[in-house]
């Protein structure tokens, strides 16, 4: 049987959520870092219409989007390790679809308005990070260009910064509305899918030890400005203690 292949930037925390469902449902994958622009040549020779990461490689096809391979993941899963229940599954992806696309994209305008704009040259080593010595040269070679390139595209600047700020201090009031009852997890009494969810989308401004890919992230001046206001904060603790306690951990 072929192994599947999951396809990565090794910044993305999207990408980090389907790794880490993938991890702890005890899935054997291979791990492909990809370049910026080189993704996009990968995702057509596999048929996909769009680049978007991540994307799971399988003999019979492929799953693009963090949320479709998770749900991949908790289907195929061999062991015990679940990540919904049916009496959960409706309240755990309405709150994942909230993190995805809310708090998932804010969280990454707000560091790439900042790292991408103003210091473009820390941000190139964590995207070179794993990749074949060919790619990580045409990529150093190309970072400039790929700088514009994400700048347009993700709308990235000063303004838009301050305004994925503001994106990014909502949801995590809303979430620690919803811890301020004292819950372990988010829904139920057990790890699931929207804690994942959770975890994975905020580690860029959590930083836990855990994290696969994070000791090499260089975090610019004014988010980490931010990020020392919101340490305390009852979810950035909770995405912190779920790394912790559950990023290498299956059944």
């Amino acid at each position: 049987m072929v192994t599947p292949t999951l396809h990565v930037f090794s910044i993305s925390h999207y990408c980090e959520k389907a790794r880490w469902a993938l991890d702890y449902l005890g899935h054997d994958y291979v791990l492909s870092r990809l370049a910026p622009g080189s993704h996009i040549k990968k995702a057509k020779s596999l048929g996909l219409k769009r680049g978007a990461m991540p994307f799971l490689e399988l003999p019979d096809g492929v799953i693009q989007g963090s949320a479709d391979i998770v749900s991949w993941a908790e289907t195929h899963g061999a062991g015990e390790a679940q990540l919904t229940s049916p009496e959960n599954r409706e309240a755990c992806l309405e709150i994942e679809q909230r993190l995805d696309d809310v708090a998932g994209i804010h969280v990454r305008r707000f560091f790439y308005s900042e790292a991408i704009v103003d210091h473009p040259s820390t941000v190139l080593p964590i995207f070179r990070r794993g990749l074949p010595w060919l790619e990580q040269l045409k990529l150093s070679l190309g970072w400039k260009v790929v700088c514009r390139l994400m700048i347009k595209g993700m709308d990235l600047g000063p303004t838009q910064r301050q305004e994925s700020r503001d994106k990014v201090e909502g949801e995590l009031d809303w979430l620690d509305g919803l811890l301020a009852d004292g819950r372990q997890y988010l829904v139920g009494d057990r790890l699931t899918r929207a804690d994942l969810a959770a975890a994975s989308l905020l580690s860029p401004l959590a930083l836990p030890d855990e994290h696969p890919e994070y000791q090499h992230i260089v975090v610019p001046p004014l988010a980490q400005a931010d990020m020392d206001r919101w340490a305390e904060r009852p979810s950035i603790r909770f995405a912190k203690n779920l790394y912790k306690n559950a990023r290498h951990a299956n059944v």
